[in-house]
């Protein structure tokens, strides 16, 4: 192995995928093992200026103290900074493996943040990209899950993604570096030692003694394709997402649903990450609920995805919500003359009492005038509940879920809707006529007037939807 030619791979890697300029200052990963050793020696030998960053997390004993001197030692000697975290005793839960590689992401990206650097430098190989490809195809992958452990990942790079494991070894060996050895890394009951000391050393010698750089060009071919389709949803949802302190972030269908499958499932999981979704635990089955409800006749239907966001079709849009509860029933007395604000709907409603002479005034959406003969002195504002019926002077009485659907009203911002009742007649329901049975007439003797009036307060959507009818 001549060292320097391996450096200079490692270095046209580097340039062929931009991941950092001559002047950059790197934070390096350093676990001890022989990957992420020979990442720092290398980085250090390119010139570039650089941090060691070293979680110990306490599951090995006194290997893990042993792990963290070493790297210690290392950072010492190549008179770079050394930063560590040392996981305490409970911190992880559940998945282990998960929770400990949450944790060091998180303080990975902290230490880059806080200390100035512009990149952290992790020690993949060639050898790791292959094996978690393989591991996501036994799992159920599309191409995204296949092209993992991208050379440029956001914050994040792999300058050692076109070396092997071998490769790296003979390196460290012919620069007399040392390194640590994990155990752990030959316990067949973890899959992915199964895969690298079992499953793909069979593979090579049964179908394709070249198996390596095989999986590395298919992996190759399917992060450029991958990049070409997000490109293509991103540019799709740069003209048809939006987002906004009026309400949830919403996605205009447009004619999303007759365009190639790919592309649906391609934009339906960019837009759940740009409403706020991690995507953890959304599989292929959830995708394709959601996609479901894009058909012709599903507006109203709520999709519940696993996480923070779930997505309901409303009408020619999906609106991404919170899968907070729903909003609860809720009653307010509305004296008269008098003012109450509902919070629910982002809405203050204030009652007077009219002077005859302006009573002909046939009011605005936001505003109607009742006869208040058998009003009494205040009126009830509460929620639409199922069953409703209204009697709107000028229209068929009907259901109100009706009329909400022949208005466009969605079915999230329904269960909010003020609905004006006297002794349990509905005299005015937001935004629509008067009830014809509470209409004034030239004998009417005593006029109210209910006038919606935006909350100073007001944030939820129920408003912004209110506004959108008039109100």
């Amino acid at each position: 192995m001549d060292p320097q030619s391996f450096v200079q791979t490692v270095a046209t890697t580097i340039r062929r995928h931009g991941m950092a300029d001559p002047e950059d200052r790197l934070l390096v990963g350093v676990s001890g093992g022989a990957d992420s050793v020979c990442l720092v020696r290398v980085l250090g030998a390119l010139g570039y200026r650089l941090g060691i960053a070293h979680v110990d997390h306490g599951l090995r004993g006194a290997d893990s103290d042993a792990d963290a001197r070493f790297v210690g030692r290392l950072a010492a000697r190549l008179g770079v900074p050394f930063f560590v975290r040392r996981i305490g005793t409970g911190e992880l839960s559940g998945n282990i493996e998960a929770a400990a590689r949450n944790v060091r992401r998180a303080f990975l990206r902290k230490t880059l943040r806080d200390e100035g650097f512009r990149r952290v430098a992790l020690g993949h190989s060639r050898d790791d990209r292959t094996e978690t490809f393989f591991l996501h195809l036994l799992r159920g992958s599309g191409s995204q899950g296949l092209a993992s452990m991208a050379p440029v990942d956001d914050w994040m790079l792999r300058p050692l993604v076109g070396t092997t494991r071998l490769e790296i070894e003979a390196y460290l060996a012919a620069i007399d570096q040392p390194w640590r050895t994990d155990a752990t890394n030959r316990d067949l009951k973890f899959a992915r030692n199964r895969v690298r000391h079992e499953v793909l050393p069979r593979l090579a010698a049964d179908f394709n003694p070249r198996l390596g750089e095989t999986l590395a060009r298919t992996v190759e071919i399917l992060a450029a394709e991958n990049a070409w389709m997000d490109q293509e949803a991103a540019a799709w949802l740069q003209t048809h997402f939006s987002t906004g302190s009026a309400g949830p972030p919403r996605l205009d269908l447009d004619d999303l649903g007759s365009r190639p499958v790919a592309c649906v499932r391609r934009v339906l999981r960019a837009a759940l990450r740009a409403a706020g979704s991690d995507l953890q635990d959304i599989g292929f089955d959830h995708l394709e609920r959601v996609r479901r409800i894009l058909a012709p006749g599903k507006s109203g239907k709520t999709v519940e995805l696993p996480g923070p966001i779930h997505v309901e079709r409303s009408f020619d849009t999906l609106v991404f919500r919170s899968a907070d509860p729903g909003p609860v029933d809720y009653e307010y007395d509305l004296p008269i003359p008098g003012r109450v604000r509902v919070r629910e709907a982002g809405l203050d409603f204030e009652a007077r009492v009219v002077d005859e002479a302006v009573a002909a005034d046939h009011g605005a959406p936001t505003r109607v005038r009742v006869d208040g003969e058998s009003l009494g002195p205040c009126v009830k504002i509460r929620n639409w509940r199922n069953g409703d019926t209204y009697d709107p002077a000028g229209l068929p009485k009907s259901k109100l879920k009706t009329l909400f659907q022949d208005r466009r009203i969605p079915r999230s911002s329904r269960r909010s809707w003020p609905v004006f009742v006297a002794r349990s007649s509905i005299v005015w329901v937001a935004s629509f006529p008067v009830s014809g049975d509470f209409a004034p007439t030239e004998r009417s003797r005593r006029i109210i007037e209910f006038e919606a009036c935006p909350s100073a307060r007001r944030s939820d959507d129920s408003g912004r939807l209110f506004a959108a009818e008039g109100v």
